[in-house]
Formats: C-alpha cells, sequence, structure tokens
C-alpha cells in the first residue's frame, strides 16, 4: 500500500470524526473536562496522519498535543478547526495542507516565556538582529552574506525553540528553506537576501510582540500592547569620571521607584491642600462663634446662662488651637513635597542621563541598510544624515531601529526610481534619502524623506474603492491626508504583486504598530513625482512634563503647554470652531465660551483652534502610558494619576489634528465620525 491508500485515507477520516466527538465532549464540559483525555486523542491522531503520509497534519498535531500538555485549554477549539478542516479535505479528496509561509497556520501557539529568561532571550536576540542588519548592509560576497544570516536566524530559531517563542521559532524556520533556496551562484544569493530584508521587520515584531507579529501576517488587527519595562540588556558601560558597569534593567526599575516617589509626592501635596482647606474652614467656624457670643452679650439672669457661654467659649479656642495646628502641619507638608519634588526630579534627570545616547547608532544602521537595498535594487542613492548628535534614551533608540528600518526600506523599494526613469522626469541619476531627528519639546521626531515618485493620490483613491475600503462618495470627499492615512491599513497596497513588503500592506502596518507601542504616531505626506516623507514622533521619556489643564464639558484633560499657543475668548467669527468634546465623542455641543490654539507644526507653524469651556492652570505632572485598552480607542498621549487617586487623561494633539480638521467640513448641525488612523494592532 502506498502512503496515499484510498483505504487508509478512510480509516484516517474515520478515526478523525471519533475523536472528534471526544474532544467536543471535554470543550463542552468547560473546566470539568478532562485535558489529558483530549491530549491522547491527539496524540492518536497523530500517529494515525503520519501512517497515512499526511505530515502536516501530524504536525499540527503534534504542535497542540504540546499545548494540551501545558495545561492550554484554549488549543481545544484550535483542535477541533484542525480536525474539521482535515476531515473535509481528506472525504473530498484533498490531502491537508499548510498555509503557505509566511501565512501562519491557525494552530500556531502563542508565546509564553518564562520571566527569569525573557531578558537574556531578548538580549540574545537583539544582538543577533544586529548582526544580520550587519550583513546585509555589508560589501562582502553575497554567498558569505548569506551564509552569516543562515547562521544568525538558524541560532535565533534554536533560542526560541528552548524558551518556547512557538511564533518566532516557527517563522525562523520557514525563513530558513528560503534560504536553503539559494545555489552558489552571487546572483542568486543577492536575490534571496533581498528577500531576507523584506521579512527583518516582521522578525523583529515577532519577537517584540509576538502576537501582533502573527496577527500582521494574517492581516488582522489587534491592540497595541503597552509598553514593556525592565527588558533592556546590559551595556557595557558609560563613559566620564569613576564609571563602573550597570544594568540597564537596573536603571529601568529605579526610575520606576522615582516615579512611585513622585506619586507619592502628589499625595502628600493633595493632603496637603486637604489640611490647609479643613483649618480655614475651622478658623471661619471659631469666627462665627465669636460672632455669635458678641450678639449674646454677658450672662445675666434672664438670659443666656454662663456655663453655656463658658463652653462656647471653650470650643472656639479648641477649634482655634486645632486650626492652628492643621495650617503648621499643611505647612510641613508643603516643605516635604517641595524637598520631594525636588529630589525625586534630580534623580530622574541623573538616573535618565545614564541611559542617554545619540542618534549617530541608530542613523548608521538606517544609512547602511538604505546603501545596501539600493545596490541590490540597482539604485544609486545619496544619504544624507541630520541630528545625529541629538541626545535620547537609549532604550528608546534601540525601540526605533525596527520601525525606523521599515521606512527606509519602503523608501527604496516604493518609491526611489530606476536611473532612466529618473532621467525621463529631468532628475538626477542619484536619489536622495534624508534622515533626519530632532528634539520637539518633550518629543523626538524623526523625518525619512526621499525624492522619488511619491504616491499618487487618484490611483490611491481609485484602490481604495476597488478593494472596498470606502465608497466612492468618501473617496471624493477625503482629502490627501485622509488617504495617505489608507497606507497603514492591513493587506492593502499600492502594488499589484504580493510579496511581505511591496504587496501584502505587511510593512506600513507593523511599523505603525511598533510606534504606537511607544506612545508616538506617523504622519505621511507625499508629492506626486516629487517624493514622500515619514515623520515619527515619540515622547522622548515617559516622566514629568508641564500640562494646560481645560475642561471641556465635564472632562478634565491636560495638553502639553509647548503645544498650547494661546487661549482667548471666543466671538462671532469662532462658531465653526469644533468643540474638544465633539472632537472626543461626535454628539451636539453648545458653542465653547473660549477658543484654544494648538500648534503642531515643526519647521513652520500649523495651527488649529478647538472650543473649550475652561482653563483649570498650568501644573508640572507624571505621565504614564495608556493602558491596553486606551490605545487606539481616542487621541490620547497618557494617563495622570491624581493625589487623591481620580485619573485623568492627556491630549495628543496630533492625534487630535485631524478630527478637529475633518469637523470643519461636517455641514453645519450635522455631526459625524471624525476620520481618523486606523486603531492599532491589538493584543
Amino acid at each position: 500500500m502506498t502512503a496515499r491508500d484510498p483505504e487508509l485515507v478512510g480509516l484516517l477520516v474515520h478515526e478523525l470524526e471519533r475523536h472528534l466527538v471526544v474532544i467536543e465532549g471535554v470543550l463542552v464540559a468547560g473546566e470539568l473536562g478532562d485535558v489529558d483525555v483530549a491530549r491522547r486523542s491527539v496524540h492518536a491522531l497523530k500517529g494515525s496522519a503520519g501512517l497515512v503520509g499526511e505530515t502536516e497534519l501530524a504536525s499540527a498535531m503534534q504542535r497542540l498535543e504540546r499545548r494540551l500538555r501545558d495545561g492550554d485549554r484554549s488549543a481545544l477549539s484550535a483542535t477541533l478547526d484542525v480536525i474539521r478542516d482535515a476531515t473535509a479535505r481528506l472525504a473530498s479528496g484533498q490531502t491537508v495542507e499548510a498555509p503557505a509561509w509566511p501565512v501562519p497556520p491557525s494552530d500556531l501557539p502563542e508565546r509564553a516565556i518564562d520571566p527569569a529568561m525573557r531578558g537574556q532571550y531578548l538580549a540574545e536576540v537583539a544582538d543577533r538582529l544586529a548582526q544580520i542588519d550587519a550583513a546585509l548592509a555589508g560589501d562582502a560576497d553575497p554567498r558569505d552574506a548569506l551564509a552569516e544570516v543562515f547562521r544568525h536566524v538558524h541560532t535565533i530559531k534554536g533560542a526560541a525553540g528552548a524558551v518556547g517563542d512557538g511564533p518566532t521559532a516557527w517563522f525562523c524556520h520557514g525563513l530558513e528553506e528560503q534560504l536553503r533556496a539559494a545555489d552558489a551562484t552571487a546572483a542568486e544569493a543577492t536575490r534571496i537576501l533581498a528577500e531576507v530584508s523584506k521579512h527583518r521587520a516582521v522578525l523583529g515584531l515577532l519577537v517584540e510582540d509576538s502576537v501582533a507579529g502573527v496577527a500582521a501576517l494574517r492581516g488582522e488587527r489587534r491592540t497595541a500592547a503597552p509598553p514593556r519595562t525592565g527588558t533592556m540588556r546590559p551595556e557595557d558601560g558609560a563613559e566620564g569620571d569613576a564609571t563602573f558597569r550597570v544594568s540597564a534593567a537596573d536603571v529601568d526599575d529605579l526610575l520606576e521607584r522615582v516615579g512611585a516617589m513622585t506619586l507619592a509626592r502628589e499625595r502628600l501635596g493633595a493632603r496637603a491642600g486637604t489640611a490647609l482647606s479643613n483649618a480655614r474652614v475651622l478658623r471661619k467656624l471659631r469666627a462665627d462663634l465669636m460672632d455669635a457670643l458678641r450678639l449674646i452679650g454677658p450672662p445675666r439672669p434672664w438670659g443666656a446662662p454662663a456655663a453655656a457661654l463658658r463652653r462656647i467659649e471653650r470650643a472656639a479656642s479648641q477649634m482655634a488651637t486645632v486650626s492652628e495646628a492643621l495650617e503648621r502641619t499643611a505647612e510641613q507638608l508643603r516643605a516635604g513635597d517641595a524637598e520631594l519634588r525636588e529630589g525625586a526630579e534630580a534623580a530622574r534627570k541623573r538616573l535618565a542621563g545614564m541611559r542617554q545616547t545619540s542618534l549617530r547608532g541608530l542613523f548608521t544602521r538606517l544609512s547602511a541598510a538604505a546603501h545596501a537595498d539600493a545596490r541590490r535594487l540597482d539604485r544609486a542613492l545619496v544619504v544624507q544624515v541630520e541630528g545625529m548628535d541629538e541626545s535620547v534614551d537609549r532604550r528608546l533608540s534601540e525601540q526605533l531601529v525596527e520601525p525606523c528600518m521599515q521606512l527606509v526600506r519602503n523608501a527604496i523599494a516604493h518609491g526611489i526610481e530606476p536611473a532612466d526613469a529618473r532621467a525621463s522626469a529631468g532628475k538626477p541619476p542619484a536619489a536622495t534619502l534624508v534622515v533626519s531627528g530632532r528634539r520637539v519639546g518633550g518629543r523626538l521626531v524623526i523625518t525619512i524623506r526621499d525624492d522619488g515618485a511619491g504616491v499618487d493620490l487618484l490611483a490611491l483613491r481609485a484602490r481604495a474603492v476597488e478593494a472596498g475600503l470606502v465608497t466612492e462618495l468618501l473617496a471624493e470627499a477625503a482629502d490627501d491626508q485622509t488617504l495617505l492615512e489608507l497606507l497603514f491599513l492591513p493587506g492593502f497596497s499600492t502594488r499589484d504583486g504580493a510579496d511581505l513588503l511591496a504587496g501584502r500592506g505587511v510593512g506600513l502596518d507593523i511599523t505603525l504598530a511598533s510606534v504606537q507601542r511607544l506612545g508616538g504616531n506617523i504622519r505621511l505626506s507625499s508629492r506626486h513625482g516629487r517624493g514622500f516623507e515619514a515623520r515619527v514622533d515619540v515622547p522622548m521619556e515617559s516622566g514629568l512634563a508641564t500640562v494646560l489643564w481645560v475642561r471641556s464639558g465635564s472632562d478634565e484633560l491636560a495638553f502639553d503647554v509647548s503645544h498650547a499657543q494661546r487661549v482667548r475668548a471666543a466671538v462671532e467669527d469662532d462658531e465653526r470652531v469644533p468643540h474638544l468634546s465633539a472632537c472626543l465623542e461626535p454628539r451636539p455641543t453648545a458653542r465653547a465660551p473660549l477658543v484654544l490654539d494648538i500648534d503642531v507644526g515643526l519647521d513652520e507653524p500649523e495651527v488649529f483652534t478647538l472650543g473649550i469651556d475652561a482653563v483649570l492652570g498650568r501644573e508640572e505632572v507624571l505621565i504614564r502610558p495608556l493602558s491596553p485598552l486606551l490605545v487606539g480607542i481616542g487621541p490620547f498621549a497618557g494617563v495622570v494619576a491624581r493625589g487623591d487617586g481620580a485619573v485623568r487623561l492627556a491630549i495628543d494633539p496630533y492625534a487630535l489634528a485631524p478630527r478637529a480638521r475633518a469637523l470643519l467640513r461636517v455641514p453645519e448641525g450635522r455631526v459625524s465620525e471624525p476620520p481618523s488612523r486606523p486603531p492599532p494592532p491589538s493584543v
């Protein structure tokens, strides 16, 4: 008999149907169901599938068996899906096949890394990814570079398998197969390296956030994972006098503790304010009692008894003593609050300074990758770098490598034209790629700009309608910025071909997810035939910031003062100014008494206006990252914990600007959901 003997296939179908009933019973029983019963069924099906020659089904059963052995009850549903699909395929005479790599199989296990091993694992993978980048960007023989990349991918696969990072191990296994497909010729090695450079961004995302990476490969959306702390690899040391080696994870932990001190200080300040307020109330009550005594007058035989008056006098005297004590306590609390504020801020600055580095290392890697990709595509390229001496947090610099690398490679693959096309357009033969970085207030802005073909917005509009993303009417009404936002949608691309970089819309989707996990955003701009620009804007660090508190309806919200240009009284010409409440949740609102001008420009002012109900003052506060439930829901930059336990939201003006401008285009008397950036990938 052969492996595809019809009789054996029929027996396998019968086995699948029989064990399907068993596993369904375990699933229906819920917590009372014995997972080990389901595991034994899966183990039996693994052997039967291998006997018939259905290797892919046997591999799927092996993965599911491992998950069930670890007590993963979610594997029960995945097992039923695999069995039902396999039964239908085999009964119709087909074989069981896995999706073509890099589309993940439906039963791919989620990552569950031991926290004790996670830091070392991420540090090892970060080293290997840096060496892959160096091999891709180097001038060595392509065959030698290919061997070097294969070695590092194989090492990452082994490390991922050892710690239980199933998605990364699976992806590296498929990438290895791609690398093995190359023959010994330099031309074939060059082609394979070009493919590897396209997969590089996905590999980085899988390591950073496996759920978001798998979702991006499937063209799905997920909510961005919260920013991680304490996972950086140890650095070799810092320059300066009396230096010593210190773990970056220890610095992260200390900074977290300083943040907790700052929150405790805010609570002390709130209690000091409460004590002072109570002291003033007592002082007023004493004054009222004394006034009452004066009205009553001295004790008389027919008037108020002397004993009652004496008791009132004693109560007034005690109230005076208590109010004075409360005032002294409040002043002491305020003095302690000021000392804690000064000490915590000084410690935070010194600790943050220990993690500082320049953008030089990041820009060097981006420049090398750009030149390497340009060589593979036979493009002449000049890379200009600006602001490489800007000082940033070392952790932020490392987290920006993946998204900025993808933007650079997109510029080479999508934007830079061949030499003959540039000559026909009257452009220099060598394209120019500008990578710049600058600090704007408390944020870092990295701009990646090319002088290539840009985006044909007419073609983009037509492609969006064809793909069913928007109606023709909405596409015609959308402005250029809104159309460019469509490039972030999963599975959407301006190309007809389908590969990981250029045809499936995965690259920009991954990039946006990575930047949003850092609390930032990406703004795109294009001039057809003249070039394309991507501007990455992220907070320099999560910590203290000076904010302007405003009230909109019943909400108290914070704006970074670096963006708040001015506040003025509303006039008749401001009738169409959108209310901040309507920008956050589309609904009819009354005309606002005040107008706030917000500037989101960099090189030149770019102001939009909002209606607000009141200004509550300026304050230095600690802004913390958003929880996963809030990421992507609204234009929020973080949360502020108040001393009384209340939580307030800080506004991201860059995400708010498109909403405010969209409401200006809404017909009067009609409110609709303002167009905005698609939500980030979720966990």
